[in-house]
């Protein structure tokens, strides 16, 4: 994950970007694991996010978008119940990436894409230790931390390449990174990742 410092480098629209393809890359939770209307929503607010890292759209296209966001009852849920237990979990947890993407649109911030990467490596974290076998690893105190799971390696890789890719725009005379470039990135990552969550999905007996 980029540091805190190689975040508050970078400048607005570079956080808009890092924004964007973090939502995008964590789409592949919701289009397996969410509702038609999540979906929809989904897709339709990934569209503004980058068109809003092209300039194309004020920013209140981007918020009156975010005011047509309902939270959905989840149906079969016991109250005290693990919500993660629950596909409609990660299904939020991606279309909260997109609201936030759409926030960071308005007001890019370096805490706000932080806390984005933390929520997508927590998501796939979580694939990787259901795949893994559920298999608990105790680290004690000295001991060196365990390597990342498949899934969250990836992550680990596209956001480092993001961050190489931007640095390069950024040292070539200024020019910005190619916005279509990045989203094609992001987007084929969501591919990557989606036969995980579906095996995911059927080991966690929702399909």
């Amino acid at each position: 994950m980029p540091t805190a410092e190689e975040l508050r480098g970078t400048s607005g629209d570079e956080l808009k970007l890092l924004g964007a393809a973090a939502a995008e890359r964590g789409a592949a939770f919701c289009r397996v694991l969410g509702s038609d209307e999540q979906q929809d929503w989904l897709d339709g607010g990934l569209d503004l996010v980058w068109a809003a890292a092209r300039d194309e759209v004020a920013a209140d296209d981007c918020l009156e978008y975010l005011d047509v966001l309902e939270a959905e009852d989840v149906e079969g849920q016991d109250e005290g119940q693990d919500p993660t237990e629950h596909p409609g979990f990660f299904a939020d947890q991606a279309v909260g990436l997109v609201a936030e993407a759409l926030v960071g649109s308005v007001d890019p911030s370096a805490e706000r894409v932080e806390r984005a990467l933390r929520t997508l490596r927590t998501l796939c974290s979580m694939v990787d230790f259901k795949l893994g076998g559920e298999v608990p690893v105790i680290v004690r105190s000295g001991d060196p931390r365990p390597a990342p799971g498949p899934l969250v390696h990836r992550e680990l890789e596209a956001e480092h390449e993001l961050m190489a890719l931007l640095a390069r725009a950024r040292g070539a005379s200024g020019n910005a990174a190619s916005v279509d470039e990045i989203r094609a990135v992001a987007q084929e990552f969501a591919r990557e990742v989606t036969s995980a969550v579906r095996a995911f999905s059927e080991a966690s007996s929702w399909q």
